[in-house]
């Protein structure tokens, strides 16, 4: 990733769609007030406090929606910018519900999580102690879920560090989650008393009383079975947004887009010419240099944006759902990479490639794909739209007034759209195999009806989304990925250095900061992985297969931290490879902060069958990152291994196997995967 910007021991299994349903109780349907758009249950003078604790149904309405509940986030009171802007919540309030990466916000005065035993990033399994000072509930399946927490260490000032707390998998979707603090201890060792405002809903007292009484119910019934007659030191509760408020309006685009290409497209010549066919694409350049051709050209989408620039947002109808924009189209660009000639193998096997950051479709031309070309693949890609060099322009707009985040959003669902004709210009036989830039001798040079994904960096971020969202593959390889920008990723980046150059001048306050990339991953789970991966492996849209996924990840990444990508795997239900991590590399010195249970929640990868899900870890000798939310800045991390992996031929041969077979092989015998070279 590249800029050029400035109750169980176990992991809860994935939600079936039978159980996807909000629990019914007198506490879910009772409104839950805000006083002027802020919460009652945190008083202390912390910087803008107003929105805390988050997530908080104190912000929603009762509503007819899939979960009872729509957000309600009051503009008046949220974050400012430093002229004064407060954050415009409209494109928000449209949700059922928060984020199932949210992270859980609140202020603890001078909290020890050493002394409170907190469970930290290296240590997940203690959060799922009988004992653990911190409970994340779900109320409808009563199972405890796993989490790590830490201070915010984006300030040092003890005033503004908020205690925030990171589900270890993704929450899901419709449920309500009831939130407990008990047992905390401050860094004199001294226990922390209960919040007046927790004593006072249990002494009935506490103002306004529908919400004290609220209060009361999730203590006394939702956590009765964990907390007993303890008095929390706060307890609340949230609900996560429903699979129709967070994919809604990408699987409406994809309907649509393909009643569209029925009526414009290139009709096929096969035996299925009224089913299979294609969008229309112009080559524009056809390059032989080595063995290698490159070919280059465009294809036509059907727009649901305002216009083509990167400032558009979404046309919508009167109900808010997405709409084509009449007869105007997005002129998409593609770069195609593959062999020159038909190999012994026979012909090339087709992968859509994901770019990353910022980037643009000319990284599939370089070493993120040269490697696949000798091994008889064919690399396509198309600009990530949203998130590509052309929408720098309004990623640093956004940065400096986070109210038109929307449209830098959109556009991402736009690009899902032309990912997903790009996989049909592949896939079909009206396709590009039509085309001579794509043949050889008039034999084509890759095969039809066999394409698979794979990205890096961004385009695994963004790669589960769309490949949960695709009919056109079912095969993705996600490349040091993670999810949730907002909560896990953006602060652990050395990327964002260059955007919080931008973002923290603009929004100055410790507080502020995190609560406005809680309030982004609102709309950023809309274009990422976070919104879908429930429905990646398992649970799958109507109509949309179950995909199988290779997770490859690089210990000690400087870009996509690790414990985004093991949200990810435990989120999707992967496997690993096993022993996962030897801190050892190669006989040097065991690292420090290595986890006590590297990857913990996962169980071991059978690397002799097609996988469902399986994860990778690969280690290039890099030393542990950080283990709060702070980039691996300076010497003392090493080198990034984040762009390693391409010299690595076992790796190279567990990429191919997988694309071909669907199994992910044992290169790496009964020892950790480790590589001298990148």
């Amino acid at each position: 990733m590249s800029v050029a910007l400035l109750g169980t021991t176990a992991v809860p299994a994935p939600a079936s769609s039978a159980s996807r349903v909000v629990a019914t109780t007198a506490a879910t349907s009772m409104p839950d007030p805000a006083v002027n758009g802020c919460d009652v249950l945190l008083t202390a003078p912390v910087g803008h406090h107003c929105l805390l604790p988050w997530p908080n149904d104190a912000f929603t309405v009762h509503a007819r929606t899939t979960t009872g509940r729509r957000l309600n986030i009051s503009s008046a009171v949220d974050p400012s910018n430093v002229h004064g802007v407060h954050v415009d919540t409209t494109a928000q309030n449209m949700g059922d519900g928060f984020s199932p990466g949210s992270v859980i916000m609140t202020y603890v005065s001078e909290l020890s999580l050493a002394s409170s035993k907190i469970a930290t990033s290296t240590d997940i399994g203690r959060s799922l102690a009988p004992g653990s000072p911190i409970v994340i509930l779900d109320t409808a399946t009563h199972t405890r879920v796993p989490y790590f927490a830490e201070l915010d260490a984006q300030t040092s000032d003890g005033a503004k560090q908020l205690l925030l707390i990171h589900p270890a998998v993704a929450l899901t979707e419709g449920h309500r989650y009831a939130v407990a603090l008990r047992n905390l201890v401050d860094v004199n060792g001294v226990r922390i008393a209960p919040l007046g405002t927790t004593a006072a809903a249990l002494a009935g007292t506490l103002k306004p009383a529908r919400r004290g009484a609220h209060i009361k119910w999730v203590i006394r019934h939702d956590l009765r079975s964990v907390l007993g007659s303890t008095v929390p030191f706060q307890a609340w509760d949230f609900t996560v947004a429903s699979e129709k408020s967070l994919a809604g309006p990408a699987l409406t685009m994809h309907a649509l887009a393909y009643q569209w290409l029925a009526t414009h497209h290139v009709a096929g010549a096969g035996p299925s010419p009224a089913t299979d066919f294609a969008p229309s694409f112009a080559v524009t350049s056809v390059t032989d240099n080595n063995g290698v051709r490159d070919v280059h050209g465009t294809f036509q989408v059907p727009l649901f944006l305002a216009d083509t620039t990167p400032f558009s947002a979404l046309v919508t109808d009167q109900a808010g759902n997405p709409v084509i924009n009449g007869a105007q189209t997005w002129t998409a660009n593609f770069i195609c990479v593959l062999p020159s000639t038909v190999q012994s193998a026979g012909p090339a096997t087709p992968t859509l490639y994901g770019h990353g950051l910022l980037g643009s479709a000319h990284e599939v031309e370089g070493g993120s794909f040269s490697a696949g070309v000798a091994h008889d693949l064919m690399g396509c890609a198309t600009d990530w739209v949203g998130m590509s060099g052309s929408d720098i322009p309004n990623v640093a707009r956004n940065l400096q007034d986070m109210s038109t985040f929307n449209t830098q959003v959109d556009h991402m669902l736009q690009g899902f759209v032309n990912f997903q004709f790009l996989g049909r210009l592949v896939n079909s036989d009206a396709g590009f195999v039509t085309n001579a830039a794509f043949q050889s001798g008039g034999q084509a040079l890759f095969k039809t009806h066999d394409c698979h994904f794979m990205g890096y960096s961004q385009g695994g971020i963004m790669g589960g989304a769309v490949s949960a969202l695709s009919t056109e593959w079912s095969r993705a390889i996600l490349g040091v990925p993670g999810m949730n920008y907002g909560g896990l990723l953006l602060n652990r980046s050395v990327d964002w250095n260059a955007f919080a150059a931008i973002f923290n001048p603009s929004y100055p306050d410790a507080v502020d900061e995190q609560v406005v990339l809680q309030m982004a991953q609102l709309l950023w789970d809309r274009g990422e992985n976070e919104g879908y991966v429930e429905h990646l492996t398992s649970n799958p849209y109507p109509g949309i297969a179950a995909k199988q996924i290779f997770i490859i990840e690089n210990y000690g990444d400087h870009q996509v931290a690790n414990v985004a990508a093991e949200m990810l795997a435990r989120t999707i239900g992967a496997h690993n490879h096993q022993p996962a991590f030897n801190p050892s590399f190669f006989g040097a010195l065991p690292r420090a902060n290595v986890p006590v249970t590297p990857q913990w929640g996962l169980s071991k990868l059978d690397q002799t069958k097609a996988a469902n899900a399986g994860l990778v870890l690969w280690d290039y000798g890099t030393p542990t990152p950080p283990t709060t939310n702070l980039a691996p800045n300076g010497d003392a991390f090493g080198s990034d291994p984040h762009g390693f992996g391409r010299g690595n031929a076992l790796l190279l041969a567990q990429i191919t196997t997988f694309l071909s077979s669907g199994v992910i092989p044992n290169e790496c015998g009964t020892s950790a995967c480790q590589s001298m070279t990148p």
